[in-house]
């Protein structure tokens, strides 16, 4: 079977990642279907670490000083572990599992132009040019040769850019849309872009009714989970 490992660093918001980290086990269970064999590994120091072990999931860990170093303990911690596809991913974050259906080349990485911020009352679809949104597929391949470690550590910003170019060679990538919600964050503090900073470069439709909107793409449970985690936080 392919192997595929999520990367993902935690800090804080324990519900909210709670609810992601659950969709995520969710997305590795339908991907187990499809012959691919997912796991995910959270890096955290606080009870994060609690939620994914509970999950089932790997854990690095670590601390929360340097966001760079954090998704490259996971990176190689999935590369020693023999991921044939690497997939750095927020804490924040939910992926329709489709995404990953069928796989990429191993000569290609995958990556969504299509990116939905979600806030409690507002819901941005966006479409990102360049490199999109990610999140990235990487191939074994182009991270073995750097000890799957692309990014540099002691950074706290801009991880997915630093990231790439830490990847020695070319990539060719292959853009994966199939709806505007197929890959969402959640915006809490703490934040590395600002919704509206985000809306402002990339915004092509804005909507009111957020949920409402991701029940149609989504588990209603999870939804509702969402929903009071981010009315909580409000």
């Amino acid at each position: 079977m392919t192997s595929l490992y999520f990367v993902t660093p935690a800090w804080q918001r324990f519900e909210l990642t709670a609810i992601c980290l659950e969709q995520r086990r969710r997305v590795i269970d339908e991907l187990a279907g499809h012959g691919i064999e997912a796991q995910c590994v959270v890096i955290a120091d606080d009870e994060n670490l609690d939620t994914a072990r509970a999950l089932g999931f790997e854990t690095v860990e670590r601390d929360n000083e340097w966001l760079g170093r954090r998704f490259n303990d996971g990176m190689q911690h999935a590369g020693y572990h023999g991921a044939d596809w690497i997939v750095p991913i927020g804490s924040d974050s939910w992926i329709d599992a489709a995404y990953f259906t069928p796989l990429p080349r191993a000569t290609r990485t995958r990556t969504s132009g299509m990116y939905a911020p979600v806030e409690l009352a507002r819901l941005a679809e966006l479409r990102v040019g360049r490199r999109g949104a990610g999140p990235y597929m990487l191939h074994r391949s182009l991270l073995e040769p750097i000890a799957f470690r692309p990014a540099i550590d002691e950074i706290t910003r801009r991880v997915d850019s630093s990231t790439v170019r830490g990847i020695p060679g070319p990539i060719r990538w292959e853009r994966r849309d199939l709806h505007p919600l197929q890959y969402i964050g959640f915006r809490l503090p703490p934040l590395i872009t600002e919704y509206d900073r985000l809306w402002e470069r990339w915004g092509v439709v804005e909507r009111t009714d957020p949920w409402e909107q991701l029940a149609t793409v989504y588990p209603i449970d999870l939804v509702e989970r969402a929903r009071q985690a981010m009315e909580a936080a409000a």
